[in-house]
C-alpha cells in the first residue's frame, strides 16, 4: 500500500492544489540480512574509532570535512550543518513550463505521483482542471520543494490521468562529456555505406515500447539459487564471461546481423 511521503499545495500563478506526494515505484528487489557464518545470527554495524579501536556512540559522532591543506578536519554538529537546510514550506511553486522533449532524461532522478487531497469538491476539481491543461500541452513544468531537509528541482507532467512528479538533478550534477576518455575522433568518422547498413539495422529492430516485454532476469536468477539452496543443492559461480573482440570487417558484421534481424522478424 503505497504511503504519502509529503502533503501540502502545488502553486501555480494564484491557484494553489492541495496534494500529497506518493512514491510511483516500488522496491522488488530481493533484500538479505548480513549473517555471521559460524553462530547463524544476524550482524550489527558498530562505529570504530580507528585511532582508539573503540566503539563511539552515535550521540558523539559529528561530521567532518577535510581541510583544503590536508591537515585534519572542519567538525560540524547535527545543529550547525541544520543551518545549511531550506526554509520548510508545503508547497511546490511551479516557475515555468517548458517542452519535455527540450528534458535529457539524464536530469530525471526518482518519480513520485501527486494526488488530490483535502475535503469537498474544490480540491478535486482545481486537480482535475490542471491535469487536463496540461494533458493537451507538450509542455512539463518547473518548479521547487522541500521534502526533509533538501529543495529539490521538479518536473511534472501528466501520467494515467494523474500528475507525475520527477526530482531532477542540477545542471553541474551532470559530468561533462569531455571529462570521458578515449572517445571518437573526426577520423574514425563511418563511411555513408556503413551508416546507411547501421540505419537500415536500427529500422530492422524497432518496436513499439512495450516495458511488460522486460523482466528482472537478475531477481529471476536470485530466486532460483535460493530455492536450490533451500534444498541442499550446491552453487557454483559461472565463468568469467570473455570481452567480445573488436570485428576485423564492419561491414561484414553489419550486413550479418541485417540479414538475422529479417530472418527473424
Amino acid at each position: 500500500m503505497a504511503r504519502r511521503l509529503w502533503r501540502g499545495s502545488l502553486s501555480f500563478g494564484l491557484v494553489n492544489v492541495p496534494v500529497a506526494l506518493m512514491s510511483a515505484v516500488r522496491d522488488t528487489d530481493i533484500h538479505f540480512n548480513q549473517i555471521d557464518e559460524e553462530t547463524g545470527t544476524r550482524l550489527h554495524v558498530q562505529r570504530v574509532c580507528k585511532k582508539e579501536d573503540k566503539p563511539v556512540e552515535y550521540d558523539e559522532v559529528v561530521s567532518g570535512y577535510p581541510r583544503s591543506d590536508g591537515e585534519g578536519y572542519v567538525m560540524l554538529t547535527d545543529e550547525e550543518l541544520a543551518a545549511a537546510q531550506p526554509e520548510k514550506t508545503r508547497t511546490i511553486d511551479i516557475s515555468e513550463f517548458v517542452p519535455l522533449a527540450q528534458i535529457d532524461p539524464v536530469y530525471f532522478d526518482h518519480a513520485y505521483f501527486l494526488v488530490p487531497v483535502g475535503e469537498g469538491e474544490g480540491p478535486l476539481r482545481a486537480y482535475k482542471l490542471l491535469v487536463e491543461a496540461m494533458k493537451g500541452s507538450d509542455r512539463a513544468a518547473i518548479g521547487h520543494f522541500v521534502l526533509r531537509t533538501k529543495e529539490y528541482l521538479v518536473a511534472l507532467r501528466v501520467r494515467d490521468d494523474l500528475l507525475s512528479l520527477v526530482t531532477m538533478r542540477f545542471h553541474d550534477e551532470i559530468r561533462p562529456v569531455d571529462e570521458l576518455p578515449g572517445l571518437p575522433t573526426k577520423k574514425h568518422q563511418p563511411s555513408k555505406k556503413e551508416l546507411d547498413q547501421a540505419v537500415k539495422l536500427i529500422e530492422s529492430m524497432a518496436a513499439d515500447w512495450d516495458p511488460e516485454r522486460y523482466e528482472d532476469r537478475h531477481n529471476e536468477r536470485l530466486e532460483k539459487i535460493i530455492q536450490r539452496k533451500r534444498k541442499g543443492q550446491t552453487i557454483k559461480a559461472p565463468a568469467a564471461p570473455e570481452t567480445p573482440e573488436p570485428v576485423p570487417d564492419l561491414m561484414a558484421a553489419l550486413r550479418e546481423s541485417l540479414e538475422a534481424a529479417k530472418a527473424g522478424a
